[in-house]
């Protein structure tokens, strides 16, 4: 019984579940679909908080008074929508998206909670934009007029607005306007006072100044002339100069000359020339690079571009036979670097042998025996490396049998071999170390003699270190240290003395006693210094015993005389 029962209920659900409405198809939602259909695919649309879904949801049901059905069902969703509407917006603003912004805020219905707080904030953003917009005028007339402080000062304005647009985005890009105005408005002031001094140096550097000048600001307009004016002086000198057989001071000119500038034929010719010139330019006393080798490949290609009928073509033919000799060489020397960087005994070899091609009568002879002098000595530091590692071995242990076998080792690398300078080194170290070994215990002797008092026999034990050994100077400075120490001793009783006899009003006797401490002694200058007081306190008592003026007893008829 109990089964059937079951059965029967089992039956009757799935029959009720089969009954039950299928979901919509979001899909294929129109507008002419029902009105719940519409309001569920607008809700899960709306879960994303996409702007264009939010939009469409509101839409949807902004229509909707309180007399339809599913007015109560979309309250609540439009309430969240409109908020979400509103957060969409704030995001637009502070990007500087104002339209967007208020149009977002537009599509927020009456019946919305937020829809009073929508229309205060779009009224806010409108008259805030109004007043960044009027200030940004006013900027950027005070710019026009290259009123730099006037700008400035009405940029501060803008700190008082409220949104990063302005606060950020904006005030930034009004910041950088105004300086780049005034940079290239003090570019173009010192091109031209530059050019106002008539040396073709001063027009060539204010050509490269006026070129730095930026086209969108308002000072290009005043450099533009200024610059197709000075290149065709510049241009029209470096013709001079070559008409004059200065090739080399036609060339220096032309080369501070753009290539873009040239308009005449000849100039043209000339600048190209130049620009070979400056490609060709490498460092030839050391190893060439990939970058050498291309730059020298296009400046042969610039000068086979100068014509027949060109008056630069004797020229360009003569640098283009030298340059093509230097390229080969500068292969032959790329490809024997290449080699050496492998920094093997083989390798350093075959590399001299690819430099040793390059014959006397080559234009990059120099750099190669550079090159393979430079290579030969690696080749002795791989030979003679493991020699000084062996002797640093041995110096590591430290003591004196060890160090010796260490300076033995390091002898063997011959004079003017590569390492030699740092295997002398290392033997001037270790011998300083075993000359500490040997001198240490006279040394820590006499600082034991000292200690205990015993300071002249502490001197002697210390000066039987001799000149020149590593342990001489700090002895000698011990030395003096106790030698004053003695004198002081000696000395001491002598100056109280004097001074107690000073303090008895003895001062002849304090003076005395004191000149006996000898110049160079410890206390001497000590001594000095209280002799002179000594001796100033003498006179002024004397000056004060002088008989009185026999003037005085005159006066008062008391003359021997009478």
């Amino acid at each position: 019984m109990l089964l059937v029962a079951s059965s029967a209920l089992g039956l009757w659900a799935v029959a009720l579940i089969t009954r039950l409405p299928p979901l919509p198809n979001c899909d294929r939602i129109s507008v002419f679909s029902a009105d719940s259909e519409r309001l569920y695919c607008a809700r899960q649309s709306a879960v994303s908080g996409a702007e264009q879904d939010l939009v469409a949801g509101i839409q949807l049901i902004s229509a909707w008074d309180e007399t339809h059905p599913l007015y109560q069902d979309s309250q609540e969703v439009a309430n969240r929508w409109s908020k979400g509407l509103l957060k969409l917006a704030q995001q637009r603003m502070q990007k500087g998206h104002i339209d967007r912004a208020t149009q977002l805020l537009g599509y927020i219905p009456p019946r919305a909670e937020i829809y009073a707080e929508a229309q205060v904030a779009s009224g806010r953003w409108l008259q805030e934009w109004a007043k960044g917009e009027e200030i940004s005028a006013v900027v950027i007339e005070a710019v026009g007029n290259q009123n730099w402080s006037g700008a400035r000062q009405q940029l501060r304005d803008i700190k008082r607005l409220t949104s990063d647009y302005w606060l950020k985005d904006r005030h930034r890009y009004l910041g950088q306007h105004i300086q780049r105005e005034e940079d290239a408005r003090r570019t173009l002031i010192k091109a031209q006072t530059l050019a106002s001094d008539g040396q073709m140096e001063s027009l060539a550097e204010a050509l490269t100044l006026i070129r730095q000048i930026e086209v969108q600001s308002h000072a290009w307009p005043e450099a533009k002339p200024l610059l197709t004016d000075w290149a065709d002086v510049l241009l029209t000198y470096g013709l001079q100069k070559w008409e004059q057989d200065d090739l080399a001071g036609a060339i220096a000119i032309i080369q501070k000359v753009p290539a873009d500038l040239a308009t005449k034929s000849e100039a043209q010719d000339l600048v190209q020339f130049a620009h070979a010139q400056r490609l060709a330019a490498f460092q030839q006393d050391w190893e060439p690079t990939y970058g050498d080798v291309l730059n020298l490949m296009d400046a042969i290609q610039a000068v086979q571009d100068i014509g027949r009928e060109s008056p630069f073509y004797q020229d360009a033919q003569a640098k283009l036979e030298l340059w093509t000799k230097q390229l080969s060489d500068l292969q032959q020397l790329y490809g024997a670097t290449l080699m050496a960087h492998l920094n093997q005994k083989a390798s350093l070899k075959l590399a001299i042998e690819q430099a040793q091609i390059i014959t006397t009568d080559r234009p990059q002879r120099q750099q190669a025996q550079t090159l393979i002098s430079h290579w030969s000595k690696e080749i002795q530091r791989i030979e003679d490396r493991p020699a000084l590692v062996r002797a640093q071995q041995l110096a590591d242990s430290g003591d004196k049998a060890s160090l010796q076998a260490a300076i033995v080792e390091a002898r063997k690398i011959q004079q003017g071999r590569a390492l030699r300078i740092d295997a002398q080194t290392k033997i001037a170290q270790w011998s300083k170390q075993i000359q500490v070994l040997e001198d240490q215990p006279l040394y820590s002797k006499a600082l034991d003699l000292a200690s205990k008092g015993k300071l002249r026999d502490a001197i002697t034990e210390a000066r039987k270190i001799q000149k020149g050994r590593a342990l001489y100077s700090q002895a000698q400075d011990s030395i003096k240290n106790w030698t004053n120490r003695i004198q002081i001793a000696e000395d001491r009783p002598i100056l109280d003395e004097a001074e107690e006899l000073a303090y008895q009003g003895r001062l002849s006797d304090a003076i005395a006693l004191a000149a006996r401490i000898a110049s160079g002694r410890a206390l001497y200058r000590e001594a000095r210094n209280a002799i002179s007081i000594w001796d100033a306190e003498r006179a002024y008592i004397q000056s004060l015993q002088q008989p009185i003026d026999d003037d005085y007893y005159e006066e008062d008829g008391h003359s021997d005389h009478e």
